[in-house]
């Protein structure tokens, strides 16, 4: 398995995002009763630190990993977090999570599956499915998973036939052939250029907290409007809280 897309990276080393507020809202609600003192919160894919800050503060625990494979987006994880522990590395990589396993009581992973592409949209959801077992395996027997991804369901068989998540996949792969910048399209989220990533259906990302070995406890998706898109596909914002078994 290799390593994270290194256009991806290259990209979130240029473009150290800022996810808003809601990327957790609800959350800690959730954790909160199932939370024990001492509890270990790791970060897959912390980026900026902005989700392990806020859901830490939240649920009162001060044992916190962040992992990403972006050094630049780490560095700012420690400008934010100084007391957080900081690793680089790939979730794809098998040599570089080996010895967090088991570790975490908490595992959190916040729009990260649709970054984890390969060369084919099939090899991205492989890659996806591979992710997500690998960031369970960070969770001690009885922890918590906890994914939050955008998910995208077409409308009805013209739409599945038009499969506008693969077509997001393959022009954003045609364009960024021709530029490494972000190519807006009515709004700068709406965009055909980098960075690629693969878009999956509400279903899609359940199948994968099956076939991770999770044993799902919290499922919600939350409706997001796309405009001019919602004739042809429903956007929604997906919350998955599981156990690792």
């Amino acid at each position: 398995m290799p390593a994270t897309d290194a256009a991806t990276v290259d990209y979130f080393d240029r473009h150290c995002h800022e996810y808003g507020r809601n990327r957790i809202r609800g959350v800690a609600k959730i954790l909160r009763p199932l939370v024990e003192p001492g509890a270990r919160l790791v970060d897959v894919g912390a980026g900026t630190g902005g989700n392990l800050a806020r859901l830490s503060k939240a649920l009162g625990i001060t044992d916190i990993t962040a992992l990403d494979a972006s050094a630049e987006s780490l560095s700012r994880v420690r400008e934010r977090l100084p007391d957080a522990r900081t690793e680089r590395v790939s979730i794809l990589e098998p040599s570089q999570v080996a010895s967090l396993q088991g570790r975490f009581d908490i595992v959190l992973m916040a729009a990260v599956l649709h970054h984890l592409v390969g060369p084919t949209r099939a090899a991205s959801r492989e890659f996806a499915r591979e992710g997500l077992r690998r960031a369970a395996s960070l969770a001690r027997p009885g922890g918590l998973v906890v994914i939050l991804e955008p998910v995208f369901t077409p409308r009805g068989p013209v739409a599945r036939g038009l499969a506008p998540s693969s077509a997001l996949f393959w022009i954003k792969r045609a364009v960024t052939t021709v530029t490494s910048e972000r190519v807006p399209v009515l709004g700068y989220w709406n965009n055909i250029g980098a960075p690629v990533v693969s878009f999956y259906s509400h279903p899609e990302v359940s199948s994968m907290v099956i076939s991770a070995g999770l044993q799902p406890i919290f499922r919600e998706v939350r409706d997001q409007s796309l405009g001019w898109g919602d004739a042809l596909i429903e956007r929604g914002d997906a919350t998955y809280v599981a156990r690792a078994r």
